[in-house]
């Protein structure tokens, strides 16, 4: 990591975890290009409150308006929406869409326990087509913090094996362990130790910093030929449904073949 991520690191964790972490110095330009990081994963909240902790250190210097900048992104960034209950990003793969649905309509069950389910699916959803979701990574690590006694992880457990997605839970897990300094202790839905390619995999989802890019297909009014808007974006897509078809081989197979089917509508008939 370069030292702008790594004081956005040291900030997240400061302001959402209230760990105690030193900063390194850096110029007006660079903590420029910190916010906007902090814009493009929309985590400012987190990393205002951070700063705050922060403050007497002898490192952080920050002119009058690039404070004010923080305070207003905080103001316009504060948490007014409660999460829509139950109702995710819907899986790609009909069969466990299907198993996923029932678990969710199953009122039986813990709704805490359900409300977890979705966090860590929903995490999964944006690592398949965007990349890191620190906010939505951040949100599971404060539950398991504050909620974790009215968790049924044994329920949990049993839906993440019906669905197929351990092995991505565990990657989530070692996201949290290795950026947000949370414990094993803490994540029980964890296993006890991640293997050497989680480890590699979570290394290069903190490296990766961009947003979605969409992708689609289009043909020319006077031209029988089919061209990309992106083939760069193309290539990623590809590239990362790869990388996570160890973790979650159905819905990434499924996940591709969904986004490529999605861009053919713009094909003319």
């Amino acid at each position: 990591m370069n030292i702008v991520q790594r004081n956005f690191f040291r900030l997240l964790r400061c302001g959402a975890f209230q760990t105690t972490e030193c900063l390194e110095p850096m110029s007006v330009h660079k903590w420029n290009k910190l916010y906007q990081l902090a814009a493009v994963h929309d985590v400012q909240p987190y990393i205002y409150d951070g700063l705050k902790s922060c403050k007497q250190q002898f490192n952080l210097h920050l002119t009058d308006s690039q404070w004010n900048q923080w305070e207003v992104a905080k103001s316009n960034n504060e948490d007014n929406d409660e999460d829509e209950l139950l109702r995710p990003d819907k899986l790609t793969n009909p069969l466990l869409n299907r198993y996923l649905q029932n678990i969710l309509d199953d009122e039986s069950s813990d709704l805490n326990t359900r409300r977890m389910l979705i966090k860590i699916i929903s995490i999964a959803r944006r690592i398949l087509n965007e990349g890191l979701p620190l906010k939505l990574l951040i949100e599971l690590g404060l539950t398991l913090r504050d909620k974790s006694n009215v968790i049924n992880y044994e329920e949990l457990a049993g839906w993440l094996k019906k669905l197929h997605f351990e092995q991505m839970a565990q990657l989530e897990a070692t996201l949290m362990i290795d950026l947000f300094g949370l414990t094993l202790e803490e994540i029980p839905f964890a296993d006890s130790d991640a293997d050497r390619k989680t480890i590699t995999v979570a290394k290069e989802l903190a490296e990766y910093t961009n947003i979605r890019q969409d992708f689609y297909f289009s043909q020319d009014s006077d031209s029988i030929f089919v061209h990309t808007s992106n083939s760069g974006a193309l290539l990623n897509h590809i590239k990362r449904s790869a990388r996570y078809m160890r973790f979650i081989p159905s819905e990434a197979f499924t996940n591709f073949f969904a986004s490529f089917a999605h861009s053919l509508t713009h094909i003319e008939e």
